[in-house]
């Protein structure tokens, strides 16, 4: 079936003079010629059978029907503009890396060890993704990396890591370092901060330090940066995934509170949709990570 559709230059032309209302700042916007474009618009007239501008007083003036067609083809204009965008930056299926991740393991974790193997592996662009606290979706995802079990249905789950945890707070906080059990009582006189999704997290460690204490007062952040950054401005005392404060802990951002590390029932894994098992992206991100990662 033929469309009844006018030159997409026409069109250009008219959209470019409509934002200018002029034919001659439209013309060197698409690099013509003035008189090229009131040609263009004419032909557009012509096929449409209405005046789209008038002259008044010297200006350049949209009549109501050439009002009404910019607002109706206008969206049509962005959404081929957007097309065209996505496919001229479309992602090679055979050469994307697609890895979804929490995100403040993706930032603590997950990104020091992509370059590394961006430079071993130039040939794959990495698309990075954020995982959401508690859901997991393999919709145009090729990896995930998450904690909680490697149940997630239809996928293929190595184990990355165990957790642990420790109690960390700002240096301003604290007069001194405070280690082991010294000092546990005014230690706890002090604010605890929560992660909301983690309610048992502080209950678990006074039990496994066999420290009684009321520990569901404090303030409560639904992410884990939320708490780290709260953490290092001296809000109180958390208890934070070693993993993710290495550098926080080597710099003296945060330093240890109290008490040992607690190893949590959480585990850290590296999961792909089976039906994607064979792809040559997953297999050589897969084995490289699980080569090359040192907890």
């Amino acid at each position: 079936m033929r469309r009844y559709l006018p030159s997409s230059m026409s069109l250009k032309c008219f959209e470019a003079s409509v934002r200018h209302l002029s034919f001659t700042r439209a013309a060197q916007e698409l690099h013509l010629t003035q008189s090229a474009v009131s040609r263009q618009i004419r032909n557009l007239e012509e096929f449409l059978s209405r005046d789209l501008f008038i002259r008044l007083n010297k200006r350049l003036v949209l009549t109501g029907a050439g009002t009404a067609y910019y607002k109706e083809i206008l969206p049509f204009l962005d959404g081929m503009e957007n097309a065209c965008l996505k496919m001229l930056h479309r992602e090679d299926e055979k050469t994307t890396l697609t890895i979804a991740s929490l995100p403040t393991f993706a930032s603590h974790w997950l990104i020091p060890r992509l370059v590394p193997f961006q430079q071993q592996h130039p040939q794959f662009q990495l698309n990075i993704k954020a995982l959401g606290e508690t859901t997991v979706d393999f919709n145009d995802v090729d990896i995930i990396l998450h904690y909680g079990g490697d149940h997630w249905p239809r996928a293929v789950s190595h184990h990355l890591l165990s957790e642990e945890v420790i109690a960390v707070c700002s240096p301003s906080l604290l007069t001194n370092t405070v280690s082991n059990s010294a000092n546990i009582k005014d230690i706890m006189s002090y604010p605890l901060l929560h992660l909301s999704s983690r309610i048992n997290a502080w209950p678990d460690w006074m039990s496994y330090q066999e420290i009684e204490h009321d520990v569901y007062s404090g303030a409560s952040f639904d992410h884990f940066q939320m708490l780290l950054e709260a953490t290092k401005l001296g809000m109180g005392v958390a208890l934070i995934p070693t993993i993710m404060i290495q550098k926080e802990l080597a710099s003296g951002a945060l330093i240890t509170a109290f008490g040992d590390s607690m190893t949590t029932t959480n585990e850290y894994f590296l999961s792909y949709p089976a039906d994607k098992a064979d792809l040559e992206q997953v297999v050589v991100f897969r084995d490289w990570i699980l080569q090359n990662f040192d907890g």
